[in-house]
């Protein structure tokens, strides 16, 4: 248990919570604490939605509008 909470604290891993209180405990209001943490968290799913949407293109890449468009219509005749 012991070494648990000490890699943790090593690695930097803090819950919402605690890093609220830090904030708090420095002087600076709840109101902008919670702004902060808001933005933190939201930079964090915006990368990860960033990592999604390329790992997908990768998977699938898109083809150019111009091929496709061609693809389509050769077959039509």
């Amino acid at each position: 248990m012991m070494i648990a909470l000490l890699v943790a604290g090593i690695t930097g891993c803090t819950s919402s919570a605690q890093r609220m209180h830090e904030c708090e405990a420095q002087g600076i209001s709840r109101d902008a604490c919670y702004i902060a943490e808001q933005n933190r968290l939201n930079g964090i799913n915006a990368q990860a939605q960033a990592q999604a949407m390329r790992n997908a293109q990768a998977l699938y890449p898109v083809q150019p509008a111009e091929k496709a468009h061609k693809h389509l219509h050769k077959g039509a005749n």
